[in-house]
């Protein structure tokens, strides 16, 4: 957080850097999570902790999706998911944002829609089970009656 050239970094694995030095300390991750924002103007994540900033960048998404948990009725219909966030919350997918990425991996956005989440394995397994197919061959989620299409991304 020196200067305005120094950032931190979030791997495709959830993993944060700064310096060339993995941030592993669970109070530091927390703080930092919690602090991140998107920048109205420019678009682009940045930690902002009083009064102090620092630019972030991701080379997928800044927070990951862990596991889900299922809300099925007693007559078998899917009611609701519930995303584990990589930052200990969770949340109510918002089945509108829920989308394949290039390399055709689940991501969904998160965080009142501020931020995209990237589905770790587990995650990305259990929520494809409650896909379906729609008539042209793309993937469809039927969630408390009504019927979200699957979008495909090339960039995100």
């Amino acid at each position: 957080m020196k200067n305005s050239s120094e950032y931190i970094y979030i791997d495709a694995r959830g993993d944060w850097w700064y310096e060339g030095n993995k941030i592993i300390h669970p109070e530091v991750l927390k703080l930092f999570k919690s602090s991140l924002e998107v920048d109205p103007a420019s678009g682009e994540l940045k930690i902002d902790y009083k009064g102090r900033q620092a630019p972030v960048k991701t080379e997928k998404t800044p927070f990951f999706i862990q596991d889900i948990i299922s809300d099925i009725t007693p007559d078998g219909r899917l009611d609701g998911i519930e995303l584990l966030l990589d930052d200990g919350t969770r949340e109510a997918l918002d089945p509108a944002t829920l989308a394949l990425d290039e390399d055709g991996i689940l991501r969904a956005r998160v965080k009142a829609g501020r931020f995209a989440a990237l589905c770790l394995p587990a995650a990305h397994f259990r929520l494809a089970e409650l896909l379906g197919e729609d008539e042209a061959g793309g993937f469809v989620l039927d969630l408390g009656g009504k019927r979200y299409p699957v979008l495909k991304l090339h960039s995100w």
